[in-house]
């Protein structure tokens, strides 16, 4: 390979470089932005959780304890919404496609998540395009659990999961999946109080509100939770392909020099020749 295209292959490479170290820098912001949002969001959600707890005290016993109801399951499925995450969407769609049922619904957020779950046949009756950031979160709850309450109202679905992968620091996220709907009463209901707690609305409505929103509140987790995970995925991605064309880049630059040092030889035995020659002329 001559020297000019060797240069060329190099600058090539060097803004590849470029862009990758660029990628792999976001994902490593990204990451640590969703980190910094989630103890938030956790504490919400256990306050809501405490509040639900508390309610269910003003409930009469039947209205509290009401049964878990038979019916169809929605799985609502967190995946990536961009590229360059090595195998974590086909992770996420193989636990889905162990936990479906025949009559199960799927709900994907992630656009390449539910690009991929259509290539390998499972269908999902709705999806959205997952938050690029924690910020975006609550919109895209928001028309998630409205398209869910609807549903619910029409009697499609019975019973919500959320599947999502939980960050862990170094290594492959953890796949979890977590029931939301109907609330899991035994766990929330909290210990009997001296004096009943105050409150404005009705029990049966308060109730509904505060269910409303620690629903919010887990599925926003669950979401913020995949964003950390999609972007560290990512940053691993973006890693080990820095290390390739940093590599790549080193041995054009070594071939680089072996054929600058090659065109100073061919030049320097062409010197030696013209000027033989014309030193036999001379003579």
């Amino acid at each position: 390979m001559r020297l000019a295209e060797i240069q060329g292959h190099i600058a090539s490479m060097s803004e590849l470089l470029d862009i990758v170290g660029a990628m792999r820098s976001l994902a490593g912001m990204r990451v640590q932005e969703a980190q910094r949002a989630l103890p938030g969001i956790r504490g919400y959600a256990g306050s809501m959780a405490a509040a639900i707890g508390t309610t269910l005290l003003l409930m009469p016993p039947q209205q509290s304890e009401a049964p878990a109801k038979p019916g169809r399951r929605a799985l609502v499925l967190c995946a990536a919404e961009h590229g360059f995450v090595g195998g974590f969407n086909e992770r996420l769609i193989e636990a889905a496609a162990a936990a479906l049922g025949p009559s199960d619904a799927l709900f994907v957020l992630g656009s390449r998540g539910a690009a991929l779950a259509i290539e390998r046949g499972r269908h999902a009756v709705w999806t959205q395009p997952m938050a690029t950031r924690p910020a975006g979160t609550p919109e895209t709850i928001n028309r998630l659990a409205a398209e869910l309450y609807a549903r619910i109202a029409r009697g499609e679905i019975a019973r919500v999961e959320v599947m999502y992968g939980r960050y862990r620091q170094g290594g492959t996220p953890d796949i979890e999946c977590h029931a939301l709907l109907p609330l899991d009463v035994a766990s929330l209901a909290a210990a009997p109080l001296r004096l009943p707690p105050l409150h404005d609305l009705a029990p049966q409505a308060l109730l509904e509100r505060l269910a409303a929103e620690y629903v919010f509140a887990r599925l926003t987790e669950a979401s913020v939770e995949s964003i950390a995970s999609e972007n560290a995925a990512r940053f691993a991605a973006m890693e080990s392909a820095h290390d390739n064309v940093s590599k790549k880049l080193e041995q054009l630059r070594q071939g680089e020099r072996q054929a600058r040092q090659t065109e100073i030889t061919t030049e320097l035995l062409d010197l030696i020749t013209g000027t033989e020659v014309l030193t036999n002329d001379l003579a």
